[in-house]
């Protein structure tokens, strides 16, 4: 999907590049490393020093990767002063990122979510009075969930906060927090035309899981 989503831009990005960043992007994933995981450059230091790669390109790889996840651009683009600079007009991470963030949205994004949910021991649902609250049918679909009114690129809520706090606890939860908000992330013309679609299956998810849970709570 990275090369597709690359192939779209104008100039062409370094195809090698982004493809390599797409495959080893998941390689500084926080929730795959543990305090004595090897460095991201030592991990992939055989492939990296490998004669097809100058090292121009592996100096790139190694600078993009950390940059790739919805979090960390959250991270960088808060900080002070921002770290979120180059970031903004590279080709080769948008077309990464981009094609990331789509794979965790739609109807493989709900498989994904259910999956890792499991793995994670987080519930599916939410529970109790509040389960449901903040995804109501109307904030899906209109200016609630979309923060149209909020200046461009602003988000509902702090994914990085949200950890903290203890929120996004679920699955369902994690939709709010998080799944819902990716298709205003997106820096690509294709990826954002492909987003809107996944959205909206999103969506359609989710309005079936309440009227679903309705039923449930009626008996």
């Amino acid at each position: 999907m990275a090369i597709r989503i690359a192939k779209t831009l104008t100039p062409i990005p370094d195809l090698l590049v982004v493809e390599l960043a797409a495959l080893f992007h998941d390689l500084d994933d926080h929730k795959y490393r543990t305090s004595t995981s090897p460095t991201l450059s030592t991990l992939l230091q055989p492939f990296l020093t490998h004669p097809s790669l100058a090292p121009e390109q592996a100096g790139m790889i190694l600078k993009i990767i950390p940059s790739v996840s919805y979090t960390a651009e959250i991270k960088l683009q808060k900080a002070i002063p921002t770290q979120w600079i180059w970031q903004a007009t590279c080709g080769e991470l948008h077309a990464v990122q981009d094609a990331d963030r789509l794979d965790a949205v739609g109807s493989i994004g709900i498989m994904r979510c259910a999956a890792f949910s499991c793995k994670a021991n987080r519930k599916l649902l939410e529970e109790g009075p509040e389960s449901g609250s903040g995804l109501g049918l109307g904030s899906r679909s209109g200016a609630g969930i979309d923060g149209a009114g909020k200046e461009e690129g602003e988000m509902q809520k702090d994914p990085v906060k949200a950890k903290v706090d203890g929120k996004g606890q679920s699955a369902e939860g994690h939709f709010e927090e998080k799944l819902l908000l990716i298709k205003d992330r997106m820096k690509t013309d294709f990826g954002r035309a492909e987003a809107e679609r996944r959205h909206q299956t999103m969506v359609d998810f989710l309005s079936s899981l309440e009227r679903e849970r309705a039923v449930l709570d009626a008996e």
